[in-house]
C-alpha cells in the first residue's frame, strides 16, 4: 500500500471516528433534553397525594402544596450538561462528515486528473 492511500485511509478513519462520537454525544444530550422536557411537562406530586401541574402548564400562582417546585437545581444541572454535549456532538459530526466529503473530492479530484493526463499522452 502506498504512502498516500494509507494517509488517506488514516484521515478517513479519523472522520468516521468523529462523528461517530458526534453521533454517540447527540445521543446522550437527546437523553438529557427528554428528561429536562420530562420534568417541566409532566404533572408531579410532592407530598404522593396532591397532584401539581406541569412546571410549563400551571397557573401562575398555583395552590398552596404546589408552592413548593420541583428542585431547580436539578433542572439547571441537565440543562448545564446538555446544552455543551449538544454543541460538542454537532461540532464532531459536522466536522467528520466535512473531512469525510472533502477526502472523496479529492479522491475523485485526483483520479479524474490522472485520467486526463493519460488520456493527454496518447
Amino acid at each position: 500500500m502506498s504512502k498516500a492511500a494509507e494517509l488517506r485511509s488514516a484521515f478517513q478513519l479519523r472522520a468516521a471516528r468523529g462523528k461517530k462520537w458526534g453521533l454517540s454525544a447527540l445521543v446522550v444530550a437527546t437523553g438529557l433534553w427528554l428528561w429536562l422536557a420530562y420534568l417541566l411537562a409532566v404533572p408531579y406530586s410532592l407530598d404522593g397525594t396532591h397532584p401539581c401541574a406541569a412546571l410549563l402548564f400551571r397557573e401562575l400562582s398555583p395552590s398552596e402544596p404546589c408552592l413548593q417546585t420541583r428542585t431547580w437545581w436539578q433542572m439547571l444541572g441537565l440543562l448545564a450538561a446538555a446544552l455543551p454535549m449538544s454543541i460538542a456532538g454537532v461540532g464532531l459530526y459536522v466536522a467528520g462528515s466535512v473531512s469525510h466529503s472533502l477526502c472523496y473530492h479529492l479522491q475523485e479530484v485526483q483520479y479524474f486528473e490522472a485520467h486526463e493526463a493519460s488520456a493527454g499522452s496518447r
